[in-house]
């Protein structure tokens, strides 16, 4: 009786292993191993573009609506044309800016596996300003944003920093899922024996 319940749980632990090693590759994405400007950096002088350079290769035949590099200064309002240049693990932008203050680069790519991640970068700024700032990120070659403040009560929240893909929240479900199924068949399985 005992060495059923012992290979029924051994059943379950080597369904749960299968399942998981499974899901594994979805939460293999490249990461951020450089920036300009870097991360806490004061810029006394603007650098020609900003970039995000990731460990490997990103996934370019993606489109460029999936990609992202953006400044934002601390009252919400964006600087920048919207135009990305994406070359092996780097995505870059022709550097703007406002009056001196504090900043974040805000970055979006999709790794070689196809899976959209991003991130900020905050940094300070002490010269004068290249630009004037928009309330809504600038689109390539598209119309400039109005450059009016965003109000005072909405706050800024950027999803598309956050945003958790849709696909790994399908494979961890999935896993979950699996792993209970596996443990059930098991526990029913040692039941029926006795």
């Amino acid at each position: 009786m005992m060495r059923r319940a012992v290979g029924a749980v051994a059943v379950g632990v080597a369904a749960a292993a299968l399942v998981l090693s499974a899901a594994a590759p979805a939460s293999a994405h490249s990461t951020l191993i450089s920036s300009t400007p870097a991360e806490g950096e004061t810029l006394t002088e603007l650098p020609a573009e900003y970039s995000v350079t990731m460990n490997e290769t990103l996934l370019g035949g993606a489109g460029d609506a999936a990609f992202a590099l953006r400044v934002r200064d601390a009252d919400g309002r964006y600087y920048g044309d919207g135009c990305l240049t994406i070359v092996d693990a780097t995505v870059s932008t022709p550097a703007a800016i406002g009056p001196a203050g504090d900043y974040v680069l805000e970055w979006q790519v999709v790794s070689a596996d196809g899976h959209p991640i991003g991130g900020e970068v905050p940094f300070t700024w002490t010269g004068a300003a290249t630009a004037e700032g928009a309330a809504q990120p600038a689109t390539c070659g598209g119309e400039v944003p109005e450059t009016t403040a965003p109000d005072a009560g909405e706050g800024h929240h950027d999803e598309s920093a956050s945003e958790v893909p849709v696909a790994d929240v399908l494979w961890i479900v999935g896993a979950v899922l699996a792993v209970a199924t596996a443990v059930t068949i098991a526990l029913i399985a040692t039941r029926r024996r006795r």
